[in-house]
């Protein structure tokens, strides 16, 4: 695939030895050399050629966390045997300064760095979420640049040539844009060291495949180790997403172009870890998964989420985003914007573009309320995200159910403060229009931002339910749209005795009793021996097979506290048998069933209306 061919100077502006990679240097550019065919201990080779520097000493860095992780990553750690020379080729003083940082001196005579980066993924000890780290094999790599490629601290916005070395065979996916392709090496162009790090390069001797969708080049790149994968059938069953967002967005797709790496692994790697997942980025994402048949379904989900980030932080982003830090970030308070909303995008476009169903969407948004019960519901959803590096680390995935459930309370708020004439998508395409990708909010003032372009009523419900731990109004708001929600609901029963009974046809027409729980009241009261045969519970006959319906039908009309009455066959130490009659006061068992939603039945033609403006218009 070609994209945006820079002009002949840039194509011209540096000579390419394979034994030697000794380019012009230049005070405003990066040139890179990234050797991935002579592959040692799952190594690549990679020789760096800053911008000529103007300070004794310098410090080259590789990013310790990147945007869209929230776990610090040091990919430092995987760099080997970094060395430093002047133009000479006289070699500098360096200085490994922590995991991600070393220091050069002699800054001023640095002409180039050289080291080898290894394979993230088989540092399995490291904790690299797998769609951020590196990935090598001889017939595919997952070229991920912040793994391999690092930046002058305080010099990160200058742009990037980097020059792949590869083999025949290898050919790359990605929206980075590719200067030149050819057989042995390939050339790309970033504009800045983020660029590079956010156009992630599948290399792979399978064949991609692309389609157009509302204007934007959509392309899939896949390794599959076990040929489960095709990129045509993945993109055949991902399409749909990319038309149903774009109808969501009002007909286009804020974008020209989109990738998808899907990246399979075999069945021995997946379950020593269980890992899979992905990464946005903002023009492609990164997904690992099982290389298993019928995993169409995830992967359309997955992608649905990871595509609508185009949006939030491509478009819609505070400064911390704008200006990211890969050494020392500074986390947003609004992950539940990001995040969350990301997430219940991905899933009302499904909705409103007839990929999804509606019975299918609310089940999903139900299992979101049973995810978000296991996280601590006193803790503000801006202050959580604040903090999701440090002391709040274990509540971040709430963000993915809780953070969703905001989304669409959200929107069904603003639906029923206008009628239904709009709805969240309509203030997120304003605030895309206002900002886009080269502009940012103050991540303080975005509260304010979002009230200014929003119905009366929105600024209490993000005081209360996003910086605040009121609950969200779900009764409420599902109630406006024709349905009646219940947090909760308690089923009461009498409980059953908590035994181990046996019944072998061949051999005996009695269940025997073979264990029990005297640790429970209600079976110790009826003073069960093993070996005990049971022939009538509460004056009904046991029949053999028949125990299960006899229990069922006594729970039917059972009340807690009466008089259970149970005559067992008990054979004494001399081999008689004798019936005996046991009893024990029934006791009080009961389940609960959370967030349970139903259809009124006679929903107003408000309440209808209201439903299709958000679920169907």
């Amino acid at each position: 695939m070609k994209r945006n061919l820079i002009s002949g100077v840039l194509m011209l502006a540096s000579t390419l030895s394979f034994a030697s990679y000794d380019p012009v240097q230049e005070s405003g550019k990066y040139r890179v050399q990234v050797d991935i065919v002579d592959l040692t201990d799952d190594e690549v080779s990679v020789t760096v050629v800053p911008p000529v520097m103007n300070a004794d000493t310098v410090v080259y860095a590789l990013p310790k966390i990147i945007p869209g992780t929230y776990d610090i990553s040091d990919f430092g750690q995987f760099v080997r045997n970094l060395k430093a020379f002047d133009s000479m080729g006289t070699e500098l003083k360096v200085e490994r300064l922590d995991d991600n940082r070393w220091a050069i001196y002699e800054g001023k005579e640095l002409y180039k760095i050289t080291y080898s980066a290894v394979d993230t993924e088989e540092e399995r000890g490291a904790g690299i979420f797998l769609p951020g780290g590196t990935a090598i094999k001889e017939d595919a790599i997952m070229l991920n640049a912040f793994g391999f490629i690092g930046f002058m601290v305080d010099h990160d916005k200058m742009p990037y040539e980097l020059v792949v070395v590869k083999g025949n065979d290898l050919k790359p996916t990605t929206t980075l844009d590719i200067v030149e392709e050819g057989g042995d090496m390939d050339r790309f162009y970033a504009k800045d060291y983020f660029e590079l790090h956010d156009c992630p390069i599948l290399y792979s001797v399978m064949p991609n495949a692309s389609v157009m969708v509302a204007g934007a080049e959509v392309t899939v790149g896949v390794y599959s180790p076990t040929g489960n994968f095709v990129a045509k059938d993945i993109l055949e069953e991902i399409k749909p997403v990319f038309e149903a967002t774009a109808a969501y967005l009002g007909g286009d797709l804020p974008t020209d172009r989109y990738a998808v790496l899907l990246w399979g692994r075999t069945r021995t790697d997946f379950m020593q870890d269980g890992a899979a997942g992905a990464l946005e980025h903002f023009t492609s994402t990164t997904m690992v998964m099982p290389d298993f048949p019928g995993l169409e379904e995830d992967i359309r989900h997955i992608t649905a989420h990871e595509f609508f980030h185009i949006i939030t932080p491509l478009n819609i982003h505070s400064e911390h985003i704008h200006s990211y830090d890969f050494l020392n970030p500074q986390m947003s308070a609004h992950l539940w914007f990001y995040e969350g909303v990301t997430e219940y995008n991905s899933l009302i476009a499904q909705v409103r573009g007839d990929v999804m169903t509606e019975e299918d969407f609310l089940d999903q948004m139900l299992d979101k309320m049973t995810s978000a019960d296991g996280f601590n519901e006193h803790i503000p959803m801006t202050i959580r995200s604040q903090h999701a590096l440090g002391i709040f680390a274990d509540q971040y995935l709430d963000v993915y159910s809780k953070g969703a459930l905001i989304g669409m309370a959200l929107d069904m708020h603003i639906r029923k403060e206008t009628n239904g004439a709009q709805g969240l998508v309509d203030l997120q395409i304003k605030l895309k229009n206002m900002y886009g990708p080269d502009t940012f909010f103050v991540d303080d003032k975005f509260f304010d931002i979002i009230i200014e372009h929003s119905p009366e009523g929105t600024e209490n419900f993000l005081y209360e339910y996003i910086a605040g731990t009121t609950p969200l109004p779900f009764e409420e708001m599902f109630d406006a749209m024709g349905y009646n929600y219940t947090e909760s609901e308690k089923t009461y029963s009498v409980a059953d005795p908590d035994w181990n009974v046996t019944y072998i046809s061949s051999r005996s027409k009695y269940y025997i009793v073979s264990n029990f729980n005297n640790e429970d009241a209600f079976t110790a009261g009826f003073g069960f021996q093993k070996g005990d045969k049971i022939k009538e519970w509460n004056g009904e006959r046991v029949k053999g097979g028949e125990l299960n319906e006899v229990l069922a039908e006594w729970r039917e009309t059972a009340a807690p506290g009466s008089t259970v009455e149970v005559e067992v066959i008990r054979t004494d130490a001399d081999g008689d048998e004798e019936e005996v009659i046991l009893t024990s006061t029934a006791s009080v068992t009961y389940t609960e069933e959370r967030h349970i939603l139903e259809e009124k039945a006679n929903p107003t033609s408000e309440e209808l209306a209201l439903r299709k403006a958000w679920l169907k218009q």
